[in-house]
């Protein structure tokens, strides 16, 4: 999202007040160089962009000067890395833009020089287009929406026209039918390459009318949405546009949609032009779908909170009872979560007409059987909701459990997360941003490993290059003397040993190793916030302990955070229970120097 400008008003918009036309300034001068940034910081981390489109605001109120440079990038990306995309099944070769066609007739000779894909927003039936999407003085411009459309027509590129609907755009559906005949065969524009999308709430478009809900459009209910899919079925089965009917209409609710990924936050990124990060156009400006700022937190701290935050909105709706016995539950994943967020519910939203579609082309969306049904639940649950599958795992137990785990323990107040927000020695202890491990240059933030929301490993050897950075503030905390306080690292194996009065199985240490914090170097790279510490030296050390092909686990704290974190065991149960096994920031590695 090169820009948050726009040139319309639109009644509905999900954006609220951020489209602001005095933003446009500001953006155009900053896009370009942050597209080209963010795109070689994404390379460097080992992250290949398959889709760069650009989106709005509305893209083309940016100079024909910008845009021609916004295309150029993103046809320059698309060929350097041909090869690597072609082979990943991805088959983009030109910049996509998702427009409002106000002033694509002045911009027509850029885009085709360009070949830009288009899709064109408009509103159906058209009398509503004239209503709702009108310019920033509140006119209609219905005629020039029309030209606009018999030149999209004549496009030799890639385009495609999507409509948003409301209730109110459901009211009249033979309108609506007539409207996309008038468009197919008065204007010349073949709609089958046509998309439906329905409009929901937006707290934003709401604060935009001050408060007042009324004021914006309503979200058509589900029996809505399954009447015109009736209708439109009705209407178009058996003529020149069943096929756009059947393929592209209904696109959005089909699995192919980022709307059913499992998690579209490890997948699905929109970027401003200061460099922040959001889930989409639907989360911008939504505090929870804020991902950070990819210019000054890095990449792999942005790509893991998209995750992590995307999870915790799942989470917070909880999983509909319904969607838990659903068939479907493996194709849909539950919807949407930033509709999920501004509904507040734990269902997708449009939940009728997806099953719909999937039992109209049972071939395409198998259901479930009722024998796979119960597995595919409870591997959602263990992704996606491990909190609620615990409680599943609770109500199963036998009458006389072997094991008694108060009730208390899944009251929110006890979580984990909840603990650690409450306790600001846990915070440092648990910090996402306090260490930082330079493999061969490339900047790794360490993550606690019973709070990282995947796991990652690494083959290193004795000619590898790693340097630990550490913040100074670390070893503040908990601590009353910082000579006395040391640099905390412990090295385990995967290698199963049993001990201790419990007789668990727990991955083999092979040392423990501190350094005391005066003996830590300064950080030349990162500034006086950090110290340093060389790790290659005491890895080749230890290599004689490692095996050929068994992970290596490498954990770092401070030495008064690590007494910190067993005196918090001690003192409170709920705490131990969740970090029983080591919580401190890790690194997983095979040493690839064996026979």
């Amino acid at each position: 999202m090169p820009t948050l400008c726009c040139n319309l008003s639109c009644r509905y918009c999900y954006l609220g007040s951020q489209t602001d036309p005095t933003t446009l300034k500001r953006d155009a001068a900053r896009a370009v160089a942050t597209l080209q940034q963010v795109l070689q910081r994404l390379l460097d981390a080992g992250v290949l962009p398959f889709n760069v489109s650009l989106h709005g605001g509305e893209v083309t109120t940016l100079p024909p000067k910008v845009l021609d440079q916004l295309f150029s990038i993103i046809n320059r990306h698309y060929l350097d890395h041909f090869d690597q995309l072609n082979a990943l099944g991805y088959r983009k070769s030109a910049p996509h833009i998702k427009t409002n066609l106000f002033v694509f007739h002045k911009l027509y000779d850029l885009f085709d020089r360009h070949r830009v894909s288009i899709s064109a927003s408009i509103d159906l039936p058209l009398s509503l287009h004239a209503r709702y999407r009108t310019d920033r003085r509140g006119r209609s411009w219905l005629n020039r929406t029309v030209e606009n459309l018999r030149l999209l027509a004549r496009y030799p590129h890639s385009k495609k026209i999507s409509a948003t609907l409301y209730h109110e755009h459901l009211q009249d559906i033979p309108a609506l039918i007539d409207d996309i005949w008038k468009i197919h065969r008065d204007i010349g524009f073949d709609m089958n390459n046509f998309n439906i999308m329905f409009g929901f709430g937006s707290e934003l478009n709401c604060q935009k009318f001050g408060g007042q809900p009324e004021l914006g459009l309503q979200q058509a209910s589900e029996a809505d949405q399954l009447k015109l899919y009736h209708a439109l079925q009705d209407a178009f089965t058996g003529t020149e546009l069943e096929e756009g009917l059947r393929r592209n209409w209904f696109d959005e609710f089909k699995p192919s949609y980022c709307t059913n990924a499992f998690n579209c936050g490890e997948r699905f990124y929109l970027l401003q032009s200061d460099g922040g990060v959001w889930s989409c156009v639907r989360g911008q400006g939504v505090e929870p779908l804020y991902y950070g700022n990819i210019l000054s937190d890095g990449v792999e701290a942005v790509l893991a909170e998209g995750g992590r935050r995307v999870r915790l909105l799942h989470q917070q709706q909880g999983l509909d009872p319904d969607c838990q016995a659903c068939t479907y539950l493996s194709i849909c994943h539950t919807g949407c979560p930033a509709v999920k967020l501004q509904n507040g519910s734990g269902k997708s939203y449009t939940c009728q007409l997806q099953q719909a579609i999937y039992r109209d082309n049972p071939a395409s969306y198998p259901p479930l059987t009722p024998a796979e049904q119960p597995a595919a639940a409870r591997e959602y649950l263990l992704e996606m909701h491990p909190a609620l599958l615990q409680d599943e795992l609770v109500k199963e137990q036998p009458k006389t459990p072997v094991v008694l785990i108060p009730a208390e323990l899944y009251d929110q107040k006890n979580s984990l997360q909840n603990l650690i927000a409450g306790d600001p020695l846990l915070q440092q202890l648990y910090s996402p941003d306090g260490f930082l491990l330079e493999l061969n240059g490339d900047l790794i933030p360490l993550q606690s490993q019973i709070l990282a929301p995947q796991r990652s490993f690494y083959s290193i050897g004795q000619d590898d290059q790693l340097v630990l950075h550490v913040r100074r503030s670390l070893f503040e905390a908990n601590c009353s003397e910082l000579i006395r306080n040391t640099l905390y690292i412990q090295l385990l194996r995967d290698t199963v040993v049993v001990y201790g009065d419990e007789q668990r199985s727990k991955q083999e240490h092979l040392i423990t190793h501190q350094i005391f914090h005066n003996l830590l170097q300064p950080d030349l790279l990162l500034g006086e916030e950090w110290l340093t510490a060389d790790l290659a030296g005491l890895l080749q050390l230890s290599k004689v302990w490692f095996i050929k092909n068994v992970l290596n686990n490498l954990f770092v704290t401070t030495g008064q955070l690590r007494e910190y974190h067993y005196q918090k065991q001690k003192n409170n149960a709920f705490y131990h229970i969740q970090a029983i096994n080591l919580p401190f920031q890790n690194f997983e590695f095979y040493w690839d120097d064996l026979l």
